[in-house]
């Protein structure tokens, strides 16, 4: 666990809600690269196999526009802690045992995690601001926090 939560500062429920609308942003914006030719060959054949319900309602085109969104999500936290979103609001994801995480752990959290907090109307989200660590079910879930980032200063 955390022992030195002196200086760990626990990062709320709107700072997290701001960087993940952030995050979504520029999701949507790059994907837009490919959704505009998915959109344009729909328009000339509306029999386009990519956009065709493939499995439930979901068309190849939604599983790949997934696909990339997790990428998104599960590169970035587990190369740097965090993403674009949680870069600009200088918050970053952390390990409850002070331990690098594996892939599997960063990537348990972003799609397993992410679905069972969504589930119920996101009350694993709203969790968050009710927490006294601040922590959602997704956290719970990977045995993460999102803290504030802080340097720290050494004395000379």
């Amino acid at each position: 666990m955390l022992d030195n939560t002196d200086n760990i500062v626990y990062a709320g429920f709107f700072v997290r809600l701001a960087a993940y609308i952030t995050d979504m942003a520029i999701v949507s914006a790059a994907l837009l690269i490919v959704r505009l030719p998915i959109l344009f060959t729909s328009i000339i054949n509306s029999e386009n196999l990519l956009i065709r319900d493939f499995i439930f309602q979901y068309s190849i085109a939604d599983i790949l526009f997934y696909i990339l969104t997790v990428t998104y999500f599960v590169l970035l936290t587990y190369f740097t802690g965090s993403t674009f979103g949680k870069k600009l609001f200088n918050i970053k994801v952390v390990s409850a045992e002070e331990r690098n995480f594996t892939f599997f752990e960063i990537l348990y959290r972003e799609t397993v995690g992410r679905f069972l907090a969504k589930v119920i109307i996101c009350i694993g989200y709203f969790m968050a601001g009710l927490d006294s660590k601040k922590r959602g079910l997704h956290d719970i879930l990977s045995d993460t926090y999102v803290v504030y980032h802080c340097k720290k200063i050494q004395n000379d």
